[in-house]
């Protein structure tokens, strides 16, 4: 398909004349925007834990990406129709190669490419069961905020590149804040977004009915618009979900490609038209105004609210209250939760095991540490799973407020400059993203503080071997409090560090933001003869048709 790329050239053109190096890196993107002829990019979105990958795998029919309790996908990977089964790695230097598909866990995984230090910026698969989807490529993503925070930007500009759209919504949380601000990016980027509602399983079908309504009148609500929803489970009439998506979805946009991936390049392209005639216009308010005036309106647009030092003192704040509240909702997770529980459950299971061991005392002993050892992993890793739920809600709690103080930013931002030049900027959303946390580790104590293990040959264990199963059911109580509490202080840190990577985040947003306005303010505007004239061009069938 050939695109008219000759439209944004006229924008190119404009951007370069005027300095405008936001629009000029969206322009030359949008110029070199490729499908793969009629091939449709189907971006699946989604917060933690939506089941992104695993709705990709339900429609693969095998667990060709990995999905697990914490945050795994790494780095984009892409999937289309290929005769035969074979991957791709490709680098951030444009070095590519041929890996195996039992390797791909080692590139697009958190855990085995922790933060991306393998500098993949992409993986491509060729799959055989795709034959039906051949116009379609699907896309995985690590979650916007991740990919821009991971890979470098070649990656964002990739992003710019996305077709249509899916964003997976759990029916745990339907349409929370994070939802709201993935579905605003994805129809900036794209007129085809729809939305996948998961784990559906675990409601009662009167209340997905109730979950749907809700989620109508609230599009309705943000967006002035609804939106195609789709219920979704992989544990439960998945067959009948899946006919329906493809039906729906995969069907209409394979057969359709060419048409889809035109309008889908007229949306980015009407996108990136406002935003040059929004900033063609600021700098025609600006022409001939003297330094002392810009100086006088830069103050009234960038007011006291929006000056940098004071939204960073209000982000910090924001940050630090969730910070400080974190350990306290930890030892309400966690340890009034659990410390009497996995107590009881511990001794019980040592009273059970006991009796099995044989031996000398230095035998039992270390059976013991291995026991407590073993026990303990499993425990605190079953509380840790236990309550990812409740972490991550917290977590949710935070990642929603910053955004509520960043949309908020935007949209004083925007009332002061149509206040102050009577322009406004389009809507360009952006959202904080939560990333992975590390897992905590266990440590447990020696069976004995002082050697006496070693004297076991001093020891008859048939007289004293109910005196050790006491002392050991002793020391289970102190082992799990310790533990727990060592789990608590760990996942804080943990937990700090994503709200630290969410702060750092916002920050550079709300600096790039006033640094495009400061830019235009302080840049010395071309001729108004010359700026209506972009104008007018901007405006004219060759550039908008």
């Amino acid at each position: 398909m050939k695109m008219p790329v000759s439209k944004v050239d006229h924008i190119i053109q404009i951007a370069r004349e005027q300095h405008f190096d936001t629009i000029l890196s969206q322009a030359e993107s949008l110029a070199t925007w490729q499908n793969g002829g009629d091939v449709v990019e189907v971006v699946v979105l989604g917060q933690f834990k939506a089941g992104k990958s695993s709705l990709i795998n339900s429609f693969l029919k095998e667990p060709v990406l990995s999905v697990g309790v914490l945050p795994v996908t790494a780095v984009i990977t892409r999937l289309s129709y290929g005769a035969e089964t074979k991957a791709w790695i490709q680098n951030l230097d444009g070095q590519r190669k041929e890996v195996p598909l039992t390797r791909l866990s080692e590139f697009i995984t958190e855990k085995e490419n922790p933060e991306n230090a393998k500098q993949v910026q992409l993986v491509d698969i060729h799959l055989p069961e795709l034959a039906d989807f051949k116009n379609i490529r699907f896309i995985d993503t690590p979650g916007m905020g991740s990919v821009f925070k991971h890979n470098t930007e070649v990656t964002q500009n990739w992003y710019k590149n996305i077709g249509a759209a899916i964003v997976v919504i759990s029916v745990t949380q339907p349409l929370s804040e994070n939802d709201i601000e993935l579905i605003r990016s994805a129809t900036q980027q794209s007129p085809e977004v729809y939305l996948i509602l998961s784990k559906t399983d675990l409601l009662q079908k009167t209340e997905l009915q109730d979950v749907h309504v809700f989620i109508e009148k609230r599009s309705r609500e943000v967006f002035g618009k609804s939106f195609s929803v789709f219920p979704y489970s992989v544990v439960k009439n998945t067959r009948k979900y899946r006919h329906e998506v493809i039906v729906e979805i995969f069907k209409k946009l394979s057969e359709q490609a060419h048409d889809t991936n035109r309008r889908i390049y007229n949306h980015k392209l009407r996108y990136v038209r406002q935003l040059t005639k929004s900033y063609l216009e600021i700098s025609l308010k600006l022409q001939n105004k003297k330094e002392a005036e810009r100086a006088t309106l830069k103050d009234q647009i960038i007011d006291q609210q929006l000056k940098l030092d004071y939204v960073k003192r209000e982000l910090a704040y924001i940050v630090e209250d969730y910070k400080s509240a974190t350990r306290k909702k930890l030892e309400e997770l966690i340890i009034e939760k659990y410390q009497a529980k996995l107590m009881e459950e511990l001794m019980d299971e040592l009273i059970k095991d006991f009796d099995n061991w044989k031996g000398n005392l230095s035998k039992v002993s270390a059976r013991y540490e291995a026991w407590i050892r073993e026990s303990m992993a499993k425990a605190m890793l079953r509380v840790e799973k236990s309550e990812q739920a409740g972490m991550q809600q917290f977590l949710d709690e935070a990642c929603g407020h910053l955004n509520h103080y960043l949309n908020s930013f935007r949209e004083r931002l925007n009332r002061n400059l149509q206040k102050v030049l009577g322009v406004t900027l389009p809507d360009d959303p952006f959202e904080v993203e939560i990333k992975r946390m590390e897992k905590a580790n266990i440590s447990v104590s020696w069976a004995f503080e002082s050697h006496i293990d070693l004297l076991w040959f001093l020891i008859p264990m048939p007289l004293f071997r109910n005196t050790f199963k006491k002392y050991f059911l002793q020391q289970i109580p102190g082992e799990v409090e310790k533990n727990l509490h060592r789990l608590v202080s760990l996942l804080t840190g943990n937990m700090h560090q994503v709200m630290d990577d969410l702060h750092f985040e916002s920050v550079n947003y709300v600096v790039s933001e006033l640094g495009k306005i400061q830019d235009l303010l302080n840049s010395t505007p071309a001729e108004s003869g010359q700026i209506e004239k972009q104008l007018v061009l901007l405006e004219s069938e060759n550039v908008t048709g």
